[in-house]
Formats: structure tokens, C-alpha cells, sequence
């Protein structure tokens, strides 16, 4: 027999409120300023988005690429190509490394540097400025400004249909590096609009639509082979280019989106969420362009207002336009899952043991509670440490759940408590601060000294996911036990340090001004980006997808913990999201029809930026660091994400074949990956003559990886 811990019901109601709006204690966090400074041109009040999708403009000179899908935009400071620079390239058009040992690509990427087309003017000159205002999750509105005439702003966001930019007191340029083929007018779509049609050198078609206001007129003609003038200047018009030549264009010139707000409701297990778009001009609907897990996901508010529009992006295949302003999509949230191993096999119900089976997970945990865990996790490391702190976090958990020893699980979370509470008390080896530029917990490596190397550059909000949902992963197992056989007072002395934690990462709500909403997890794109504040040409990327969704499900643990259900159906909602993102853009079945056909045999992605795609890891060209960097750790919500279909495809094509070679920590994390699919041969691996403590990964014990492998075996 074994405990069991109960699921919470589901409720409806606004599940993006606050978690708190008062800043984080002066007197446990010391109050630092990073060595990336924000910059002048820059109007924001409150925190500032490090990890976002339009993060490479607030940083360096500026002109960095923004990957809006399908189009990729920034400023061209290149002479005679001054302006918005605005490029999509086409499949046919991708750079792809040599094979690997999956006989498929090692890489692919686009070239993002090609100017297709550039939203100038004549006005412009080496003075053109850029400032940035309206910093949202989802969208930024970027002015660049002439020295001596007048400005154009654009505002960015995710799936714009057309990248659109209203000119005030500009003659308006349009440049192309690609060189221009030909331009011609066409048929006006509407009253006040003009269009045209522009063919570029390299065989694309791409459509400028000029919406005039108050009686003004401007022609456009060819300048010379680089360059379509207008005939003057305009205030208060706005210039619309996309790529493609598709009627549907036509229905939506004339409106653009400035704004996009995220809203969504629970009903049971099911989870609605939407992209609210807000717009102006002279029509009411915009085209929006939508990713394949968006598609996949609509409902009929949506799906009934499918262009005929489509466009390859950069690393999700194909986009597919939709004349709306709102994108609503809908998901089974996982709400049975809680602390108790889980598994997506067919005919899994509960977790159950049988008495050799507990026998054996007795003797591993016996041998694992001797740790002395403080010693253990006393590290200069927010990742590792919390690697630590979680592993036996999760022995505390089968103590009381699983082997119902209350006497060992007293003592151990003593221990845990002890080993805990360095990090709640601000006392390991770099604290965390309170960094005052952009606003958010982090660790004081390298603050001071610039080092962005220093614990993965969790100073530079380099993968604060990855190591909070450690932390807080064994902050609610100590928590939940401590309020069952302890004092109970735990949760209530640590909540805030907690809580704090889950507002870096994933604060829902721009009342709370400490930190900015959703740092990592990209609603969008569907699932984070662990990359920070310092520039990568190839834009935000991730490593790790399982210790991306390790978050959300720490969090949705941690909510169930405090009873607060708003957190714990926003975190359902990003494990739902999750499981449908990574499986389509992350993880793939040999049946996956969305991503890039020739990818798909690596099986895993690797280090997925927005531009580029690389089987690879920043440590190591392993394939056991590739494919097992997307495994660990191994924990309830593991299954799913990485579908029993998957782990077997992945394993009996590919991973079984190279096993007997791995030796170290990344054996175990790849054998314990087999239980997602085949538990019994996991766990004969584990409880046989031939293991080894060298096969367990530092964030891994003997004492989880039975009980997990046996509690999913029914």
C-alpha cells in the first residue's frame, strides 16, 4: 500500500491575476544594477522584458534582428538602406549542415540578414535614431527619426500579417538589397488605398499597400534598381508591405494590429486561451499569421477565417494567415496530475507497488536519506544546487507517499528543511539580488564582474526557468510534508522567498511592476526562451524543453501546495500548450507533418533559437547530452510531453543503439526516459545486478527512479 495525495478541483475565473504587487524584501535581497544598461532611447516605467522575442532591439546598438514570424524585421544602418528593414526568405532558401549520425541534417537555418524590402525614406541619413515605446509581452512599437524632417513607427508583433509603418512628416523610400525586377500599381482594394506590386530579384513577389489620410497623395515610382521613391512628403499615412501575392492581402489593407492581450478561462479540464489583437486603421480586421500548433488548437471562433494566405517561416514550417483579430485556441489541461508518479501509457490509472518492488525502493531510499544534503547542495550554483535540493526532495515524497515511514520522513525533512532554508535565508555561496535595471531575481555571480559565464549567466537572466523550477520543486514537497507531519509553519515562513521565484519567471499580471510578465514562456511560440540580455543574431533560443515544462509543473505543484488555483490553472495551461509546441517544433515523430521533413530523423531539435535549429548542445556534441538534455529531469509531468509513441520511436530507432557506450550520469537519464514507454525494462535496469551509482545524474537518486519505473508499471 501507499499514500495517495488528492487533485484540487478546477474553477473558472480570471486565471492571469496578480501573485503579489509589493517588491521583494530590501532586506533579503540586496538591490544591483546589471552591467547591460537599458538604453536612452527607451520609454518604459517598471520592469523590462529580458528573454523576449523583440529582446535584440533593447540591446547593444540596436539593429539586431526581431523575429516576428514569418517576417523578420530590424533597423539597417547600411547607407542608402536606411529604415525598417523587413525580410522573408523562402524554404527553397534555408542553409542545412552536413548529415549526422541520424542521416539527417545537423543544422538548418534562413538567411536573415537579406533586405527584401527596407521602409525609408529620402529623409534619412547616417542621424537616423531609433527609440522604443509601449514595451509589451507581445509587442513594441519602434520609431526611427530623421534629423531634420519627421519620424515613421511601427508597431511589432508575432504573426503580423504585414509589417506596417505610419509616416509623419517623411518622404517615404522603400529600398530592397535584393535588387527590385519591377514595380507596378494595382487594382486599389479600397477607397484611400493605393497598391503595388513588387517583384524582387530573387523571384519573390511582395505587395506595398499606401493608405493616404486628409486628402493627401503620393505616387511611387521605380528610383533605380534598388529603390521606389514617392512623389512626397506625408504625415499621418501609413505604408503596409507583405510577402506573396495573395488576394486575402486586399481584405485586410487598411488595418494592422498595435497591441495583442493574452486572456484565458478554465471550464473543468478545459482551457480556453486567446490573442486579443487590438487595431487601427481604416478596416476592422487584420491578417494574422499563425503557427501550426495555433491550427492544430483553434476553435471555431477562429478557425473559420483562414486566408488564403501562407508563408514558410524561419524553423516551424508553414504559417497560415487568418483575417481576425483574435486567435482563440483551446486545450485539455492536465489536472489529474499532481506529486504521485504519471504516465500517458494506455491503461495507466495510479501509481501501485508491489511488496518486493517497495521492498526495493526501501533499501535505495535508506542509503539516500544518509546524505547529508546541506553539504551537498552548498554550491556557487542556482542550477546545480537546486538540482540537488529537488532530487531529494523527491526521496522525502516516497518516504511519506510511497513507503509511509512518518518516522524517516520526520527526520528527513529536518534535513531538508536545514539544506532548504540556506537558500530562503539569502546565505549560499552568491545570493540572490534584486537587479534594478530591467527588474528580477537574480544570482550575484558575476554580477559585479560582468562574467555573463558565471552559473550559465543567471546574472544576464539566462535560463531563470530551468533553475527555479528546481527550487521550487522541492520548496512545495517540503512545504506539503512539513504541513502533514511537521509544525506546518514552513510554507507560511518561506511563501514570499517562493513566490518570488515564480514572479521572476512567470509573473501573470502588469500590476505587479517588479518583474515583467512572463519572462520566459512565450504564449506565441508556445513554449520559453532560456536566452537573456546579451544579443544572438539567430534571436532567443532554448536547450532544454524538459526543464522548460519542469517549471510549470513545479509551479502547478507549488499552487496546489497554497491553495491557489488561478497558479495552478495558469500552469495546466503552459503544460498544455507545452505538449503540443514541443511535440510539434521540439520532439519529433517520424508522423510529425509540420516541421522541416529533412530535420525530423534527429529526433530531437537540439538547441532550437528562432532562426536556426542545431543537433547539438553548449556543451557537448554527445548525442546523449542532445537527446538527453531534453529528458532530465525525469518527473510526473515527463509523459505528458514526451508521449510514450515518441520515447519509443526515439529509443528503438536510434537510442538503443548507442547505450552501451554512455558509462556516466546521462546512461541513467536516458534509461529512466525508457519508462515513459516501457517500465518494466527501466526498472529492471535500475533494480539489477549490473547498475551502477555512476549511471545516475547529479539530479538523480536510485530511490525516484524505482519508484517512478515501478509506480507506472501496471
Amino acid at each position: 500500500m501507499s499514500k495517495t495525495n488528492s487533485t484540487p478541483a478546477e474553477t473558472t475565473g480570471d486565471i492571469f491575476t496578480a501573485i503579489s504587487t509589493t517588491q521583494p524584501s530590501t532586506t533579503l535581497y540586496s538591490r544591483l544594477a546589471s552591467k547591460v544598461p537599458i538604453p536612452s532611447s527607451v520609454t518604459a516605467s517598471g520592469a523590462i522584458q529580458t528573454n523576449n522575442f523583440w529582446g535584440n532591439v533593447t540591446l547593444g546598438d540596436q539593429n539586431s534582428y526581431i523575429y516576428t514570424h514569418p517576417y523578420v524585421v530590424w533597423k539597417s544602418t547600411v547607407t542608402d538602406y536606411f529604415g525598417l528593414a523587413v525580410s522573408h526568405q523562402d524554404a527553397s532558401k534555408r542553409v542545412y549542415g552536413e548529415n549526422n549520425d541520424h542521416g539527417a541534417p545537423s543544422y538548418f537555418y534562413s538567411a536573415a540578414g537579406n533586405m527584401s524590402l527596407v521602409l525609408g525614406s529620402s529623409d534619412f541619413d547616417n542621424d537616423c535614431s531609433i527609440s522604443l515605446t509601449n514595451l509589451k509581452k507581445m509587442s513594441i512599437d519602434i520609431t526611427l527619426s530623421s534629423s531634420n524632417a519627421g519620424s515613421l513607427t511601427a508597431s511589432v508583433l508575432q504573426g503580423m500579417g504585414m509589417v506596417s509603418a505610419v509616416y509623419n512628416d517623411l518622404i517615404p523610400e522603400i529600398h530592397s538589397n535584393i535588387g527590385i525586377a519591377s514595380v507596378s500599381g494595382d487594382t486599389a482594394p479600397k477607397a484611400g488605398i493605393d497598391k503595388y506590386k513588387i517583384v524582387l530579384n530573387d523571384g519573390s513577389t511582395w505587395l506595398m499597400y499606401v493608405t493616404l489620410t486628409d486628402n493627401q497623395t503620393c505616387s511611387f515610382a521605380l528610383k533605380d534598381s534598388n529603390h521606389i521613391i514617392g512623389s512626397n512628403s506625408i504625415n499621418g499615412c501609413y505604408i503596409q508591405v507583405c510577402c506573396g501575392d495573395f488576394s486575402d492581402y486586399d481584405t485586410a489593407a487598411g488595418c494592422y494590429p498595435t497591441a495583442c492581450t493574452l486572456s484565458a478561462n478554465v471550464d473543468g479540464s478545459v482551457g480556453t486561451y486567446a490573442f486579443n489583437y487590438t487595431t487601427v486603421g481604416s478596416g476592422t480586421t487584420p491578417l494574422i499569421y499563425a503557427l501550426p500548433h495555433h491550427v492544430d488548437s483553434f476553435t471555431s471562433t477562429t478557425s473559420g477565417k483562414k486566408s488564403n494566405a501562407s508563408l514558410n517561416d524561419t524553423v516551424h514550417g508553414t504559417m497560415v494567415g487568418y483575417l481576425t483579430n483574435i486567435f482563440e485556441m483551446s486545450e485539455q489541461l492536465p489536472t489529474s496530475l499532481n506529486m504521485a508518479p504519471w504516465s500517458a501509457i494506455s491503461g495507466f490509472t495510479t501509481p501501485s507497488y508491489s511488496t518486493d518492488e517497495l521492498n526495493a525502493i526501501r533499501a535505495a531510499a535508506t542509503l539516500d536519506i544518509a546524505n547529508d544534503v546541506a553539504s551537498l547542495s552548498n554550491l556557487n550554483s542556482m542550477y546545480y544546487s537546486g538540482k540537488i535540493l529537488d532530487k531529494f526532495a523527491y526521496v522525502l515524497y516516497v518516504l511519506y507517499y510511497v513507503l509511509a515511514d512518518e518516522d524517516s520522513t520526520k527526520s528527513f525533512l529536518s534535513s531538508m528543511k536545514t539544506a532548504m532554508e540556506r537558500f530562503t535565508g539569502n546565505t549560499q555561496i552568491y545570493p540572490l539580488c534584486y537587479e534594478t535595471n530591467w527588474g528580477g531575481i537574480c544570482s550575484t555571480g558575476g554580477m559585479s564582474t560582468g562574467d555573463s559565464s558565471v552559473d550559465f549567466g543567471n546574472a544576464y537572466y539566462n535560463d531563470h526557468h530551468f533553475h527555479y523550477g528546481y527550487h521550487l520543486h522541492a520548496a512545495a514537497i517540503i512545504s506539503k510534508i512539513d504541513q502533514i507531519v511537521g509544525d506546518g509553519t514552513w510554507v507560511t515562513k518561506n511563501k514570499d522567498w517562493i513566490n518570488n521565484l515564480v514572479r521572476d519567471v512567470a509573473n501573470p499580471n502588469e500590476a505587479d511592476t517588479y518583474f515583467p510578465v512572463f519572462r520566459n514562456f512565450d504564449f506565441f511560440i508556445g513554449h520559453s526562451f532560456a536566452h537573456g540580455i546579451t544579443i544572438y543574431a539567430d534571436g532567443k533560443d532554448e536547450e532544454s524543453s524538459s526543464e522548460d515544462y519542469n517549471f510549470a509543473y513545479a509551479m502547478k505543484i507549488w499552487a496546489q501546495v497554497i491553495g491557489d488555483t488561478n497558479m495552478e490553472n495558469r500552469a495546466n495551461l503552459m503544460l498544455a500548450i507545452s505538449s503540443r509546441s514541443i511535440g510539434t517544433y521540439m520532439l519529433y515523430q517520424t508522423n510529425n507533418t509540420s516541421m522541416i521533413s529533412q530535420y525530423i530523423g534527429n529526433y530531437v531539435s537540439g538547441i532550437k533559437f528562432e532562426n536556426k535549429i542545431a543537433h547539438t548542445t553548449y556543451f557537448g556534441t554527445n548525442e546523449e547530452y542532445i537527446h538527453g538534455i531534453h529528458m532530465l529531469p525525469i518527473t510526473p509531468a515527463s509523459s505528458l510531453i514526451r508521449s510514450p509513441t515518441f520515447v519509443k520511436e526515439e529509443w528503438e530507432n536510434f537510442l538503443k543503439n548507442i547505450i552501451d557506450n554512455v558509462t556516466d550520469g546521462w546512461k541513467g537519464v536516458l534509461m529512466l526516459n525508457v519508462a515513459l514507454y516501457d517500465p518494466a525494462t527501466a526498472y529492471n535496469f535500475f533494480n539489477g545486478s549490473s547498475y551502477s551509482s555512476n549511471y545516475l545524474d547529479d539530479g538523480m537518486t536510485k530511490t525516484w527512479s524505482l519508484t517512478y519505473c515501478a509506480g507506472v508499471n501496471n
